[in-house]
């Protein structure tokens, strides 16, 4: 065998590695999306990906090593094509993008129910915060520099943002309430620009005595 051969035999099997690989990570996120990380079994993400469960084994090790690579691999929740939005407004037409009715086909669901279907405990809970804490840094990035409030509170309101989009994903997941349920990015970026003004663009409001 030449070594033209032998090169051309190698790329292959790179790309069918690297295929496979794909695969699983497609499916174990449409599992890990939809079911949580305690009903997703090693054996259903292979056989929704047609593969043995042995080959789960050797590219990610087990369930947990599954798990944080999916997660590694799962797209931004503001940014996937790697471009942070630009001030409220462009935010705000992010969130109505992301958080719309069948914005995620290849999922199901939106992927932020990723991590709230997942044990909070160990490395697990860990991710799982960093995850949500990267989405909230996220948003100040995109709306920066927010009104002359200290750190906490400048962290606080990025979180209630990430409050508010994580609470559209469950609700059209857990209960589908309408008009929600089915509202596109026209019915909802108008709205969340006004809520997104009062929260990062306003300076704080005291309460009275």
């Amino acid at each position: 065998m030449d070594e033209e051969t032998v090169s051309a035999e190698g790329a292959g099997q790179r790309r069918n590695s690297a295929a496979t690989r794909a695969a699983l990570l497609r499916a174990a996120h449409g599992r890990f999306i939809r079911l949580g990380y305690e009903r997703t079994t090693l054996r259903d993400v292979a056989g929704d990906a047609g593969v043995n469960i042995a080959l789960v084994k050797r590219y990610f090790g087990s369930k947990e090593g599954l798990f944080k690579a999916a997660l590694a691999a799962n797209p931004r929740f503001l940014d996937p094509d790697g471009h942070v939005p630009s001030g409220v407004a462009g935010l705000a037409d992010a969130l109505a993008s992301q958080f719309s009715a069948d914005a995620w086909p290849e999922f199901g669901e939106h992927p932020v129910l990723m991590l709230l279907r997942t044990p909070d405990e160990g490395d697990l809970g860990d991710l799982r915060r960093a995850a949500l804490q990267d989405f909230a840094r996220h948003v100040l990035a995109s709306v920066d520099p927010l009104p002359d409030v200290g750190t906490t509170e400048r962290e606080l309101r990025s979180q209630l943002v990430v409050a508010l989009g994580v609470g559209m994903a469950v609700l059209r997941s857990t209960v589908a309430v309408q008009p929600l349920g089915d509202a596109g990015p026209r019915e909802l970026a108008p709205l969340l620009r006004l809520a997104l003004r009062a929260l990062l663009e306003e300076p704080r409001i005291d309460a009275d005595p």
